[in-house]
């Protein structure tokens, strides 16, 4: 998608296949694919590409950046030094 690196601010504005990341304090919580949506109560689940488990998420608890897909779709290491 073109919209790289942009805020989301609604679930609405999520579409399935969008790869996303969710902050939270300036940390990196999740990475992953979003599989399906729940605008009404502004919530969506992910495939986290790091566990591959599926996760539901916030849009209001958490920092959503769209971003470019992970290539060759490796895992990405979450523990980043601070």
């Amino acid at each position: 998608m073109e919209d790289n690196g942009t805020a989301v601010t609604t679930c609405a504005e999520l579409s399935v296949g969008d790869d996303i990341e969710a902050w939270h304090n300036g940390r990196l919580f999740h990475r992953g694919r979003v599989t399906q949506t729940v605008p009404l109560m502004e919530l969506f689940w992910i495939l986290d590409s790091r566990t591959g488990a599926r996760k539901l998420l916030d849009v209001e608890a958490l920092e959503i950046i769209r971003c470019a897909p992970d290539p060759a779709g490796r895992a990405m290491d979450l523990a980043q030094p601070a």
